[in-house]
This record gives C-alpha cells, sequence and structure tokens, in this order.
C-alpha cells in the first residue's frame, strides 16, 4: 500500500513539474503581435500577421515564425529571424542582414520548404568592417526544398565568409533566386560554399562568385540551364510571388502503377562483379541487358555542355534520336529527342 500511495505522490508531482516547465517554456517565447522587440528576448508567430511599419529584430533578439506567414514592410535583421518549416516571410521593403563594423553575429534560417519573398532588397551587411574584426557574420541558412526569392537587388558586403548556407538533408537543395543585379565587395567575395544551393542571376552580376554553388547566370534564362531552373519560376524579371509555387512543384511530380500482366520475353545477357545465381539475368523480365554491383556505378558519357537546340559548338557535332549523355554545366543526363536535348526530368511524361 505505501508503495501504491508512493507512485500516485510521484504521478501528481510530475504532472505539476511538467505543468511547470511548460509554462516557463511558454513563458519564455513571447507572442508576436507586431511589437517593439528587445535584446535577450524570443518572439513566437503562430499563423499569419500583416504589420505595416518597419520591424527591427535587435541584436540578441530572436523572432521565429513557427507557423503561417508574416507580412511586413523593411525588415532590420542584427539579431535572428528564423522561418519554420513551411512557414514564410512576405515583404515590400528592403530586408537587411547585420550592421557594418558592428562585431556581431546575424542571421536568417529558413527551415524546410520555407520561404522568404520580397519586392524589394537584400543587404547583407559586413559584421568584420572588412575583416579588420574576424570572426562574425551575417548569412542566410537554407533548410531543404526553401527558397529566398529577390525581386529587388541583391548586395553582400563580406570578402571573408559565404552568405548563404545549406543546412537541409546532404541530398537536398534549396534555391537562392535574384531578379535585378547583384554585387558582393570583390576579392574573395562569394555567395556559397555549398553545391545544394542553387542560385539563379536574372540579372548582372559584379564583385561577387559562385563559390560552389550550382549557378546559372548572369541574365539568366531557363534554356541556358534547364537542369538548375526550378518548374514555377517564372523568367519574366517583374513577376513576384513566385516562391510559393516553386516550393509546390518541387513535389509535384505523379506515380503510376506498374505494368501488370506476363512478360514479353527475359533478359539474355548480364555483367556482374557479384557472386552470379543460377537464375539471373533469366529471371528479369523484358530486359535486353543487366547489370549489377553493390558499390559500383554506371557512367554514362560525359560532355561540358550541349544546347537544347543544337549548335556548331556542341560536344556533340551530330547528334542522334535516343543518345543518352550527361552535361557537366546544366548538371543533368539529357536526351536527345531528334530536334533538342532535354534534361530527364521526374514526371509522368503524358
Amino acid at each position: 500500500m505505501d508503495k501504491l500511495f508512493f507512485l500516485k505522490i510521484n504521478k501528481k508531482v510530475i504532472f505539476l513539474l511538467t505543468l511547470v516547465f511548460s509554462a516557463v517554456a511558454y513563458a519564455q517565447c513571447i507572442p508576436y503581435t507586431g511589437q517593439a522587440m528587445t535584446s535577450g528576448n524570443t518572439y513566437c508567430l503562430n499563423g499569419s500577421l500583416s504589420v505595416s511599419t518597419n520591424i527591427s529584430i535587435p541584436n540578441g533578439a530572436v523572432l521565429i515564425i513557427q507557423t503561417g506567414q508574416l507580412q511586413s514592410n523593411s525588415i532590420q535583421v542584427d539579431g535572428v529571424l528564423e522561418i519554420g518549416d513551411g512557414a514564410s516571410v512576405q515583404s515590400t521593403g528592403t530586408v537587411k542582414v547585420g550592421t557594418f563594423g558592428s562585431q556581431k553575429n546575424s542571421k536568417i534560417k529558413l527551415g524546410t520548404k520555407s520561404f522568404l519573398s520580397l519586392v524589394g532588397s537584400v543587404v547583407q551587411e559586413d559584421p568584420t568592417f572588412g575583416g579588420f574584426y574576424p570572426g562574425t557574420t551575417s548569412v542566410i541558412e537554407m533548410g531543404t526544398n526553401s527558397v529566398v526569392e529577390i525581386c529587388g537587388t541583391f548586395t553582400q558586403q563580406s570578402t571573408t565568409y559565404p552568405s548563404v548556407e545549406y543546412i537541409g538533408i546532404p541530398a537536398g537543395k534549396a534555391y537562392c533566386i535574384a531578379k535585378a543585379d547583384v554585387s558582393g565587395g570583390g576579392g574573395a567575395s562569394i555567395i556559397s560554399d555549398d553545391s545544394q544551393i542553387v542560385t539563379i542571376a536574372m540579372g548582372s552580376v559584379t564583385g561577387l562568385g559562385m563559390g560552389n554553388s550550382s549557378f546559372c547566370g548572369p541574365n539568366a534564362t531557363k534554356a541556358m540551364c534547364p537542369g538548375l531552373w526550378p518548374e514555377g519560376l517564372s523568367e519574366d524579371k517583374t513577376s513576384c510571388g513566385n516562391a510559393p509555387v516553386i516550393i509546390d512543384d518541387l513535389d509535384g511530380f505523379c506515380t503510376k502503377p506498374a505494368i501488370s500482366g506476363t512478360p514479353d520475353g527475359f533478359t539474355k545477357f548480364g555483367i556482374t562483379v557479384q557472386q552470379k545465381n543460377n537464375s539471373w539475368p533469366e529471371n528479369i523480365p523484358n530486359g535486353f541487358l543487366a547489370m549489377e554491383s553493390k558499390n559500383k556505378g554506371f557512367v554514362i558519357t560525359r560532355v561540358q555542355h550541349v544546347s537544347q537546340t543544337p549548335q556548331p559548338d556542341d560536344a556533340i557535332a551530330d547528334p542522334k534520336e535516343g543518345m543518352l549523355l550527361y552535361d557537366i554545366q546544366d548538371r543533368c543526363v539529357k536526351l536527345y529527342n531528334g530536334s533538342e536535348w532535354k534534361c530527364v526530368q521526374r514526371s509522368c511524361n503524358d
């Protein structure tokens, strides 16, 4: 009986402690309603909110958009602006990240399938004072399938660190799109060191290198880099608000059931580096040649570049219908259909 009584007391204590900790956690995240923010506090938005005034996130403050969308004019980010999974921020003005020479860290962080879209410009100021105070950064961190869509200009002041970093899954990607002119601090100034960042610059680019990012530009068009161009991105530089369409299209593919019925035949030829099964490759239906390996890849012909419509200076001078290759510049497997080279893309192919 004593043990049962002790267990009941423990359950009550645990329940009360849970309430206390929950209350403390809730108190640590102040609901954001458009009020002025102060350093040392974390503010959270659940749902959608439109703020008509300029927003300032001071150093030491954090604003988390947990769900929904924040609509605003200009935003000054000296602290942290975090856009959670599936959430978004839309701005009609300028977004500034950091303050020049402040020696303080600042960042915008995007979660999975979140986006930042603005009609105005993005300015990433350099808190290191041109490298004089090393060790601080103002950066944009991007999660899997996130999108930054800048319909104004993009300016990056730093020459000592990349302006955009990828924080999503290794096999994923994120899109950083600038529809107007892009400029950097020159020297070693680069957009990103991460190949998962797909950078599309639809205007001019000066003083800012591509780094290791998957880059299309300057004056980018879909024909220039079809393998990098996301579905839903308009080639009209005056068209803003493409980000949510791009995110929807990232998973907008279909699947179809496999063909059923009796196979027409079975595979006669096979190449393997494994222990051959007596029934292989004859147990693979409707094939001509089968190849298998547990740790080796199949490498098709790799060329520097072929234009969508064949050109005299292309890597393949006389393509044949049905020809396959890997385009190094466009980073995709291409098929020649008899008149055009097209990236092989995931779709229903109706």
